[in-house]
């Protein structure tokens, strides 16, 4: 009874997780791998024989994707055998991907207006 009630807690704090902002997302600290196996309650070698794998090759990625060794193809198959998919993205540090995108463009112009200050060929800002 015990088990279950540890896989129930488990599962509700990643989906939590899972269903929270995007930029609030982090990896658990022992990976993905296993703490979704864990909260399903499987165990390594229920993982392993559904890759037709050993349960020392299932805890073998574990480490690797802890460490971030793992390659995005280990992770699909694992994930893949656990009823699960990865996705994978790139999400800015900070604000929003429209504001990353602006900055070198800030940057490259502000960069410019000095060049053409130092030559006295600035260029008014237009008034609104």
């Amino acid at each position: 009874m015990k088990t279950n009630w540890n896989h129930s807690i488990r599962i509700k704090q990643l989906s939590e997780q899972l269903t929270g902002s995007i930029h609030e997302i982090q990896r658990p600290v022992g990976g993905w791998i296993r703490a979704i196996r864990q909260a399903l309650g499987l165990s390594l070698s229920e993982v392993g024989s559904r890759l037709k794998k050993s349960s020392q090759a299932i805890h073998l990625f574990e480490k690797r994707e802890a460490k971030g060794t793992i390659s995005l193809y280990q992770l699909e198959q694992i994930a893949g055998a656990m009823g699960c998919r990865v996705v994978y993205a790139f999400v800015p540090v900070k604000g929003t991907l429209e504001q990353l995108a602006q900055a070198p463009a800030a940057k490259s112009l502000n960069s410019l207006r000095h060049s053409m200050a130092l030559e006295g060929q600035q260029v008014e800002e237009p008034q609104e």
